[in-house]
């Protein structure tokens, strides 16, 4: 029995540790977003600059999703993990919960 309790406190150390990881780190967030801001304003200042190239409107079929999908994982990101983390505290929870119910052999 002691080992499943080792190996459930493992888990949630291990859990604490991915809460206070980098990219739940507001600080963090913050900076990303900034240069996520920089990127996306010196991409418009050169789309502006070389429109009349015809693979520049191509390639900017490209860049938006792109941009998009990294402004969603520096919003999103965190929300989403934050909510898996919390999902897998409450299955451990209830493994440790069944595990201390059932009778040992």
């Amino acid at each position: 029995m002691e080992n499943n309790e080792t190996l459930s406190e493992s888990f949630k150390r291990e859990l604490d540790q991915a809460t206070t990881s980098t990219i739940l780190d507001p600080a963090y967030r913050k900076k990303k977003l900034v240069l996520w801001a920089i990127r996306t304003t010196i991409s418009v200042i050169l789309y502006v600059i070389f429109w009349k190239h015809n693979w520049v409107k191509l390639s900017l079929l490209l860049t938006i999703p792109l941009s998009l999908f990294s402004l969603f994982t520096i919003i999103g990101s965190p929300y989403l993990l934050k909510r898996k983390i919390e999902r897998t505290k409450k299955k451990i929870e209830e493994t440790d919960k069944l595990l201390s119910e059932t009778p040992d052999e």
